[in-house]
């Protein structure tokens, strides 16, 4: 799976360099599944992730996102030739952690175009934690069990994901992600056995 979204990354970057200038430059900050076999070496066939979600950065999104979008988004030619999609998610969805880009680390390849991030573990566990659907859970399980996790960062993490909220404001997407650290915490202190 993870050749097959690095031969995707290099024909997006291709289709870009043709239709973008010389210096453009689309900032990628993968999330969900394909971050985890991008980044974090989780090994899943092919057919595992159907989309490479990037955090949407800007709204409206940039030109050459859009470009990117018509070119390789759901429903194109290209998505069903490479059998995975491009996928904007909105910041405030997941949500991701507050100045996440400040901590993420550039992922070498040989694009001319594109500049994929990855963000820093925690960051991204964080925004797993207010959906916690079971695939979720597994992904959160895995970076666990490779010992990647640390419960104190995890929760630094979304708390910087919800800084205008608090436990009083009676936010139920703020509830629902704390409570689903708690679990992730107990699971990571050996309290319960699955996520």
């Amino acid at each position: 799976m993870k050749e097959l979204l690095e031969h995707f990354l290099k024909a997006l970057d291709a289709a870009l360099l043709a239709s973008a200038s010389a210096t453009a430059r689309l900032d990628l900050y993968a999330i969900g599944r394909s971050a985890l076999i991008l980044h974090h070496g989780l090994n899943l066939p092919p057919g595992g992730t159907k989309d490479l979600d990037v955090i949407q950065t800007q709204h409206p999104p940039s030109a050459l996102l859009a470009t990117a979008l018509d070119l390789f988004g759901k429903g194109t030619a290209n998505a069903g030739k490479y059998g995975v999609y491009l996928e904007p998610v909105p910041s405030g969805l997941p949500p991701v952690p507050g100045w996440f880009d400040r901590r993420c680390t550039e992922t070498r390849g040989d694009w001319r175009v594109l500049r994929l991030w990855q963000l820093e573990v925690h960051d991204l566990a964080a925004t797993k934690l207010k959906s916690f659907r079971p695939q979720d859970r597994l992904d959160l399980q895995f970076l666990c069990d490779r010992g990647t996790l640390r419960a104190e960062a995890l929760q630094e993490s979304l708390n910087h994901a919800f800084i205008w909220s608090t436990p009083k404001d009676g936010d139920p997407d703020y509830d629902r992600a704390f409570a689903n650290l708690e679990r992730v915490i107990r699971y990571l202190e050996g309290g319960i056995s699955s996520l």
